[in-house]
């Protein structure tokens, strides 16, 4: 039974494109580190201009997420134009995987890279929406609780 619940989770984009954000912030983080290294110790305006940059896009990259709600998915991304909604009733295929989940619909797919405990979250709330009419495939193989 659907209730009108809004339920939230976290994911990053597909694999590929998240080890190149994170390998691009972490790159900030150390060059950051090298920065203070160099002056043997002591800090410079360098390297907390190049640690604050590193913090703002840890914080963006942690933002993303998943609104579930009766009849729809909204995905946000981290720039607005790149957020988008998927009608449930769209959803033609879930399929889930070791480290996350790949929806397809009529026209398009879409890849998540999500935590286990999230990714079952997910499956389990968009189970009990009765908009959703598609099929969840390998559930059985990714349960890691």
């Amino acid at each position: 039974m659907s209730t009108s619940k809004i339920h939230v989770f976290r994911y990053q984009p597909e694999l590929s494109g998240t080890v190149i954000y994170w390998s691009m912030t972490f790159a900030l983080f150390f060059t950051s580190m090298i920065g203070l290294l160099e002056q043997q110790g002591r800090i410079n305006i360098f390297s907390v201009v190049i640690f604050l940059l590193f913090l703002v896009f840890a914080f963006v990259g942690f933002r993303r997420k998943m609104i579930l709600t009766n009849e729809q998915l909204k995905v946000s991304a981290i720039l607005k134009k790149n957020s988008y909604q998927i009608d449930l009733e769209n959803i033609q295929r879930v399929s889930v995987g070791s480290h996350g989940i790949t929806i397809q619909t009529n026209q398009k797919e879409f890849a998540y890279v999500m935590f286990p405990k999230s990714k079952n979250s997910f499956v389990y709330h968009l189970r009990q929406e009765v908009s959703f009419t598609g099929v969840i495939y390998g559930i059985e193989k990714s349960v890691d609780d």
